[in-house]
């Protein structure tokens, strides 16, 4: 019985000790796949081509990679080879060429600031096919500073919570003992 109780309190004292800490490199964390990141989308579907606008949620410095899908609006196919130029204005106006990255992705990087918006405007071009898209309107959200503090004491939280739950068991314990009942 004694020593179901000692492996019953280290079981329960186990998850305390192996909480995450602070102050350990563990070198670089991975890079974080763009599929699994938060997106803003804006699409409009024109008589030729249908437009897909893709940017991060939160602004990764002062150049902000965005993807613009195009695809045929009549059978949905990927567009290679397109001239697609995106058009972003708000208090300044950006005039961006993005570069095809595999068929029906296009890429640039825009100057995107916090807070701001812009109305987006894509032009395509495919051959003598012109099509011209307004998306909507892009908008970045600033990143709170707080977020990156939710784990900020929780150590200490843990081994508080571990050496309670070691007190009450080691009381436990001993009163069962003097009791006769261990």
């Amino acid at each position: 019985m004694r020593t179901r109780t000692w492996m019953l309190a280290v079981c329960l004292a186990l998850p305390m000790v192996a909480g995450a800490h602070e102050g350990e490199s563990h070198g670089a964390p991975p890079p974080v796949a763009t599929t699994g990141e938060a997106l803003h989308v804006l699409a409009a579907t024109g008589d030729l081509f249908e437009v897909v606008l893709k940017h991060p949620e939160h602004a990764d410095g002062p150049k902000t990679p965005v993807r613009v899908l195009v695809a045929d609006s009549a059978t949905n196919a990927p567009v290679s080879g397109a001239q697609v130029e995106l058009t972003l204005t708000g208090a300044s106006v950006q005039s961006l060429v993005p570069k095809m990255e595999s068929p029906g992705i296009y890429v640039a990087e825009a100057e995107l600031a916090p807070e701001v918006e812009l109305a987006a405007v894509a032009t395509v071009t495919r051959g003598d096919r012109v099509d011209v898209l307004a998306l909507g309107t892009v908008h970045v959200e600033a990143e709170h500073e707080d977020a990156h503090e939710v784990g900020d004491g929780w150590l200490g939280w843990s081994v508080a919570g571990g050496v309670a739950l070691l007190v009450a068991v080691g009381a436990w314990w001993v009163s069962r003992r003097k009791r006769g009942l261990l």
